[in-house]
């Protein structure tokens, strides 16, 4: 059942760190540059991106913000209204999780999949029926969009360095606290259901984003990581399938922008039936590995 006032303080955790990491993000932006007073946060990017160190401001005012709404609300509700400690997030050690191998490896092989499911989303077109409510959500899709173009426009190693630290690591250990961790285990428990809990969670996880043309694969990653912390019980398991995910990202921005990618010929087609069929069956038979091997060692 529904506990309004532990849904009711969470969801006021996470306003205040709202509010809070974008007014720190703010802050720096205005004290690292000659920013002039915002109207909106596209003109907001403009300005920075145009000042020498817009990509340190940029990256610095994410790390902040995914702190102050993820990770700092979270951990404050858990310690503070539930009186639990990072060791309740989780049912047993990640030494104890079998064939941790086998659940991160489905990140990686689920890829093909979820490309398809990336292709697919973006030619959706908004029903006209939502009307301004449809104009918004295009709108926090541009702005998204602009936003994460300026975080991967890294040109250096050091860069490189940051990039994974706050878009790969930061991130990922603030949203699967904040989505697997508390909300996802929260809706398990209200609904007496795991897969909707799993779901639920998901679905949250990929609307908190704003990016409609990115809301189903990211629904599929929610899930997937949904399940591999159900199934391990433990959430460092969730933390690093999304923080290979991530980083990922980061690494193939990176390794793109080199001479040396830019003359290769040969490259993979990783969108043909072939390769989508495979990473289906592929990351089922992992999952389905991974789940027998940790049902079997807990009910042993």
């Amino acid at each position: 059942m529904l506990n309004l006032r532990a849904a009711l303080l969470f969801f006021g955790c996470l306003l205040l760190g709202m509010s809070l990491g974008a007014a720190l993000a703010q802050l720096i932006a205005f004290l690292a540059g000659d920013i002039k007073p915002i109207s909106s946060l596209p003109t907001f990017i403009q300005q920075v991106a145009q000042l020498p160190n817009g990509w340190y401001i940029f990256i610095a005012g994410q790390a902040i913000s995914h702190l102050f709404t993820y990770l700092i609300p979270a951990l404050f509700y858990w310690y503070r209204f539930e009186h639990n400690r990072w060791t309740d997030f989780q049912t047993k050690p990640l030494k104890a999780v079998a064939g941790l191998w086998v659940g991160l490896l489905s990140v990686i092989v689920i890829l093909p999949f979820n490309e398809l499911i990336i292709n697919w989303n973006q030619h959706l077109e908004l029903p006209r029926l939502l009307g301004n409510l449809g104009g918004w959500m295009h709108r926090k899709q541009q702005e998204s969009t602009s936003l994460t173009n300026q975080l991967v426009a890294f040109n250096s190693v050091n860069q490189f360095l940051i990039a994974i630290l706050v878009i790969g690591f930061i991130a990922s250990i603030g949203e699967e606290v904040f989505f697997r961790a508390i909300i996802q285990r929260k809706l398990i428990e209200w609904t007496a259901n795991v897969h909707a809990g799993i779901w639920v969670a998901a679905l949250l996880f990929s609307a908190f984003h704003f990016q409609f043309y990115g809301f189903f694969p990211r629904v599929v990653l929610g899930v997937l990581f949904g399940y591999l912390y159900v199934w391990s019980g433990n959430i460092w398991v969730a933390i690093l399938a999304h923080f290979i995910n991530n980083s990922l990202i980061v690494i193939t921005t990176y390794i793109q922008r080199q001479p040396a990618y830019l003359q290769l010929e040969v490259k993979v087609d990783t969108g043909t039936w072939f390769w989508v069929i495979s990473s289906a069956i592929g990351v089922l038979i992992l999952l389905f590995y991974f789940h027998q091997l940790n049902h079997k060692r807990k009910v042993a």
